[in-house]
């Protein structure tokens, strides 16, 4: 069984034991996912969900409130955001951001391909907005640049948990990815000490132990149909 998953922290807890493994980007593991390279992977929901992937099991990345690891950060007051720049690894936190923006916030922005404040040459224009996602967001968020904090965003706007990944693939894994997240979860201390982020050490155990859920239940399941919903509505999916 070849197994495949993001190489963020928030993964850790979820791969214990897991052989072979490969990491990789959301956006890469949907492309290897494709080309038959995985059996099982942990994909980006927005992905795998509009191309009617089985799901294996109960387990997956979730988050209700705050996370800190998908964020948008903002050059220009959120009212005056007209261009947004999109993490090219991500798949599920594109188009929840867009989503927001329009449903909550009625902004409907152009996507650009320069990253905030950052034109890639002469003329091209930096967008007002950066969506980031995954350690870089964790690290990114210690610095004071304003930032929505995108599953505290969608918690507020509808009220439930966000599921931002999950594992599809053969359903016979579905074993494997039990035992791997019940080692896994005995494990948070070690993830933290070999997590290689400048960060307090306690902001990255509450971070796994808490701000990410890796169980999908009733609620989560609800959060995900919601997305799914208004992502097929405004044209994202």
């Amino acid at each position: 069984m070849r197994f495949g998953a993001v190489p963020y922290l928030n993964s850790k807890p979820l791969l214990e034991g897991l052989a072979p493994l490969v990491l990789d980007t959301p956006a890469r593991l949907v492309e290897r996912y494709r080309a038959e390279e995985l059996d099982v992977a942990l994909l980006p929901v927005a992905a795998a969900e509009a191309e009617g992937l089985t799901r294996v099991g109960d387990l997956g990345i979730a988050s209700e409130g705050r996370v800190e690891s998908v964020l948008l950060f903002l050059r220009v007051p959120l009212e005056e955001v007209k261009s947004l720049s999109l993490d090219p690894a991500s798949r599920t936190s594109r188009v929840l951001v867009q989503a927001l923006l329009a449903e909550r916030h009625g902004l409907r922005p152009r996507v650009l391909g320069a990253p905030a404040g950052e034109g890639k040459g002469p003329g091209e224009e930096a967008a007002d907005a950066e969506l980031v996602i995954g350690d870089a967001a964790l690290v990114r968020a210690q610095g004071s640049e304003p930032r929505l904090d995108l599953s505290e965003e969608w918690r507020r706007h509808t009220g439930l948990p966000f599921v931002f990944a999950a594992w599809y693939g053969d359903r016979a894994a579905a074993p494997a990815l039990s035992k791997a997240y019940e080692r896994g979860a005995l494990r948070i201390d070690a993830y933290v000490a070999a997590a290689g982020l400048d960060l307090p050490a306690e902001a990255l155990h509450r971070y796994l132990s808490s701000s990410i859920r890796y169980r999908i239940g009733e609620r989560e399941e609800q959060g995900l149909a919601r997305f799914l919903e208004t992502g097929r509505r405004l044209g994202l999916l």
